[in-house]
């Protein structure tokens, strides 16, 4: 199984007709600053699907990774292998992510789920 989620970010780079930004390892503006479910959680530890995302980096609610690459997919949706670590565990992980086109939106995809919608924190100060 480990071998397999290894597999993961390899594929989905080889395989995905996005095309990589000028720097592969920032992530667009668009889609920094802080994201939550509920937008009254905002700024605050009290919900597991806070997501901070900088410029190379994005941080969740017990882990926070590294940006290994980024790769734009039109104006509105990005594939970003990132390596997390958390809970004495490190891992590189692949992530699709589309931001709605007014901003206030941020949309997770993953195969083994239903697409995760996040609302945009709008007191957001997030480095980079």
């Amino acid at each position: 199984m480990k071998m397999f989620k290894a597999l993961i970010p390899f594929v989905a780079l080889t395989t995905c007709a996005a095309a990589p930004l000028s720097d592969e390892r920032t992530i667009p503006e668009p889609f920094r600053g802080e994201w939550n479910s509920n937008p009254a959680d905002c700024g605050t530890p009290d919900n597991d699907s806070m997501m901070v995302i900088a410029a190379d980096r994005i941080d969740f609610y017990e882990s926070s990774g590294r940006v290994r690459g980024a790769f734009l997919d039109g104006a509105d949706e990005v594939l970003i292998v990132v390596e997390v670590s958390g809970e004495e565990e490190t891992s590189t992980t692949a992530l699709r992510l589309s931001v709605s086109a007014d901003g206030s939106r941020l949309t997770e995809y993953s195969e083994s789920a239903e697409p995760f919608v996040r609302r945009r924190c709008r007191a957001s100060a997030v480095p980079g």
